[in-house]
């Protein structure tokens, strides 16, 4: 059995379907519902939702929770991303969806507070354990664009150009990724920590660590070798780290020291070091099943796949060529 197979067997805890809406008012502040007394996290604040009866899809079971929970009818959804999470006594696993527009005014229709809260406002701690790593996906980019080497242009203003040419192509999250060993010129980094926040984008910082600890980062990116040498978080709290995976394991590691998502790779055929066993689809939409995290599809996918990647339950795609770099 390989490391993305997943064991045939029953699990000793009950897996509980559940489905959960992100709605946004016009101040783009997100609706949160807290839970009852008397129950499984009493007075912890949620997305709100429920459970998926037996023979529901996901999205009447949205329309009926939010219909019941809120007084709402909602209008188009889309997914966002699908979480597995395991408590001592049961396993649950959440599909998020994105509500485009709903009708009526949400109150507490069966008694429980409701609050509308900024995205950057939202406290982990007041939450379920399954909906924390949801928070910081709510304002990121699903099209993730990995840089080249900063080296393999003619010269720092070439690579600096071409950055701006990414952020012009609409891109919001960019990862700049240097070469083993590369030092990135401190010119580089100024100019990309400037257009980046101009646009009100995120850049993630990779490659040696030292180095990247002493970028004006978003975020910092993981190769899977720096992964398994930690034993905590490297980053504070208010900045992200993505880690790349390859198979489940690695996702329940990136899981054990902190990291926000991961990239899972390849899905499909591509160069690089794992380009002879690539996933294919039917593998990576069963790892990301059972992954503790939120994923993004990396290896041989383009920015339109990001529909056929969510449908899969991942959060979105990466790459490089195809993501605003010529």
């Amino acid at each position: 059995m390989t490391s993305n197979e997943i064991p045939d067997f029953a699990p000793e805890r009950p897996t509980i379907d559940v489905v959960a809406g992100v709605l946004r008012d016009d101040h783009h502040r997100v609706l949160l519902s807290q839970r009852p007394t008397g129950g499984h996290l009493p007075g912890l604040w949620e997305f709100p939702g429920g459970k998926i009866e037996p023979d529901e899809s996901p999205v009447d079971a949205l329309a009926r929770e939010l219909d019941e929970e809120l007084g709402v009818r909602i209008g188009p959804s889309r997914p966002l991303v699908t979480i597995r999470h395991e408590y001592a006594e049961k396993i649950v696993r959440l599909r998020l969806f994105e509500i485009h527009s709903f009708e009526g005014e949400p109150s507490g229709a069966e008694g429980q507070p409701i609050r509308w809260i900024a995205p950057l406002e939202l406290d982990p701690a007041q939450m379920p354990p399954a909906d924390r790593p949801l928070i910081r996906l709510l304002d990121l980019d699903p099209h993730y664009s990995i840089s080249p080497s900063p080296q393999s242009f003619e010269s720092p203003a070439r690579f600096i150009d071409a950055w701006r040419q990414c952020l012009d192509a609409g891109f919001r999250l960019i990862r700049l990724r240097p070469a083993p060993g590369e030092r990135v010129p401190a010119e580089v980094i100024d100019a990309v920590d400037r257009m980046t926040r101009e646009r009100g984008a995120r850049w993630i910082a990779s490659g040696e660590l030292e180095q990247c600890y002493g970028w004006p980062a978003h975020g910092i990116h993981l190769r899977a070798g720096q992964m398994v040498q930690l034993d905590r978080r490297p980053w504070p709290a208010e900045r992200l780290v993505i880690a790349s995976c390859h198979d489940l394991e690695e996702t329940r590691i990136a899981d054990s020291v902190g990291a926000d998502l991961v990239t899972l790779s390849p899905v499909a055929e591509t160069s690089g070091p794992h380009a002879d066993s690539p996933l294919g689809w039917e593998a990576f939409e069963r790892v990301v099943a059972f992954s503790p995290l939120p994923v993004l599809a990396l290896g041989g996918v383009r920015p339109d796949d990001w529909s056929r990647s969510r449908s899969a339950g991942a959060f979105g795609v990466a790459g490089i060529r195809a993501f605003g770099w010529r």
